[in-house]
């Protein structure tokens, strides 16, 4: 088969959920070209986050002089930094160090290393970025319109669009594939998504986790107007996290054979491919090829072993991955937070949007909207759309008058704007820096939040506290001029 731009490469496709901490993956590869320099400053700016390998390569750096004096004081601090995450073996290390010292040196550098800890160590920064739990909730779990679980799987209407001038072609984010596996049937595509279910039921953000065989714009428009159950936590509604199978993502085996042979042949002929991979990416994505794929062949739960081995190993997104199923099924809350806290320190933006939304509002942790702010913050900074909107509602509304920064937000607003024109929240955002700004414009505090209404009305949206706002505002002598 001939090559064509207009083909979706299904290879490229099966990495959607593919590994996005750039600066890590980058510093890792300054320090295998022995660009030590580069590597040290990486690094030194991931361990500010607690990231366990960071510490360690730090520690292997002082103590082999690579790029810097050869410094035995800093690699005991920094093995004991890592240590302190059981990673891999910083403790034996500082073991077999210490014991090389004379003994009157040992206790010395125990105390530098324990002193160091004190200040700069896990529970430090922890309790400076990271959730705290709620002991009294821990055990509660949330209800979704009364029932225990949601439905993994919306059946749209037929979904056929015989144009693929706009099929998508993702790039592989961790180095190619020398085989090009092209899809060139424009059917029913095949799409997951994680997404924001609001307490109305209305489905907000969302991740795209896979998608391939064609445009999946208008299964997607489809079906984030289609209410979900309100989701719910000892009587109160929520925020939560779903993931949800559309198109043929949503068929069993024999119907994807039957609508769509070529797209089960290729996915097969992939998933065996990866199944052979020995590198830590290659294993990775063949895990998530199982869980994104269920009906591969596989033994019970072996996609969920599978992530759970390699987070222990150390791949960030199998750590998400594996900490956000367990969230999702509310199995083990505590090992589910502290995995996505863990991916969180190696720059993902998708885990340090969950972690933010997490530390917004999850029922289990001590909310914090600092905190949230912070990890919301270091995504946008990335490019994150759905982390933009969260910055800026902190900066408008934060019930911390001290997290309040108006210029900011605006600021922030400019940047995003061109991504938001249908987001009804965007305008509700918009209207409040109209409001609160220095350069106040209440004309368009009003007429933003009349478009920001009427388009949360359109998408099922509840706007009653919209409405009670503007309501609110404009009793009394209040006059609007049309401009």
């Amino acid at each position: 088969m001939k090559k064509n731009t207009k083909w979706l490469l299904l290879a490229t496709a099966m990495y959607a959920s593919t590994l996005t901490a750039a600066d890590i993956l980058k510093t890792d590869s300054y320090f295998t070209a022995q660009h030590y320099d580069l590597a040290k400053s990486g690094y030194l700016e991931a361990a500010q986050l607690g990231n366990p390998h960071a510490y360690y390569q730090l520690a292997r750096i002082y103590a082999k002089g690579l790029g810097v004096e050869q410094d035995i004081i800093n690699a005991l601090i920094y093995y004991s930094l890592a240590a302190e995450y059981n990673y891999f073996d910083a403790q034996k290390v500082i073991e077999n160090t210490l014991l090389k010292l004379p003994t009157e040196s040992q206790a010395a550098f125990k105390k530098v290393m324990n002193d160091y800890k004190s200040k700069q160590g896990k529970s430090v920064i922890d309790a400076k970025y990271f959730p705290v739990l709620k002991q009294d909730t821990i055990t509660a779990r949330v209800t979704f319109d009364d029932k225990a679980q949601l439905e993994p799987v919306f059946y749209s209407e037929d979904f056929v669009d015989n144009s693929i001038a706009n099929m998508n072609n993702l790039a592989i984010e961790e180095g190619g594939n020398e085989d090009a596996y092209f899809m060139s049937t424009p059917k029913e595509p095949y799409l997951i998504l994680d997404i924001d279910i609001a307490p109305d039921g209305s489905v907000r953000n969302y991740f795209e986790v896979q998608k391939l065989g064609g445009p999946v714009s208008r299964l997607i428009e489809e079906f984030v107007h289609f209410p979900q159950p309100k989701p719910s936590i000892n009587g109160h509604h929520i925020d939560f996290v779903h993931r949800v199978f559309l198109g043929a993502a949503g068929h069993s085996k024999s119907t994807l054979v039957n609508e769509n042979e070529q797209m089960y042949s290729q996915i097969l002929h992939v998933a065996r491919k990866l199944a052979k991979g020995e590198s830590l990416n290659e294993r990775y994505h063949h895990a998530m090829a199982l869980l994104n794929f269920p009906w591969l062949t596989q033994e019970e739960g072996e996609a969920e072993k599978k992530l759970l081995a390699l987070a222990n190993m150390g791949h960030p997104g199998a750590m998400y991955e594996y900490g956000l199923l367990l969230y999702r099924e509310q199995r083990d809350i505590p090992t589910a937070i502290n995995w996505i806290s863990q991916s969180s320190k190696y720059g993902l933006v998708r885990s340090e949007y969950r972690l933010g939304m997490i530390l917004n509002s999850s029922p289990w942790v001590q909310q914090d909207q600092r905190k949230a702010l912070f990890w919301f913050s270091s995504a946008m900074n990335k490019g994150d759309i759905n982390s933009g909107i969260r910055a800026i509602d902190i900066k408008l509304n934060a019930k911390d008058k001290s997290l309040i920064d108006v210029e900011s937000a605006v600021l922030d607003l400019q940047v995003i704007e061109h991504k938001h024109a249908n987001n009804p929240e965007y305008y509700y955002l918009l209207a409040l820096s109209f409001r609160d700004r220095k350069a106040r414009d209440f004309s368009k505090f009003v007429s933003n939040m009349r478009t920001a209404i009427k388009r949360g009305n359109s998408a099922n949206w509840d706007t009653s506290e919209w409405q009670a706002l503007l309501d609110r505002s404009t009793v009394g002598r209040v006059y609007i001029t049309e401009q």
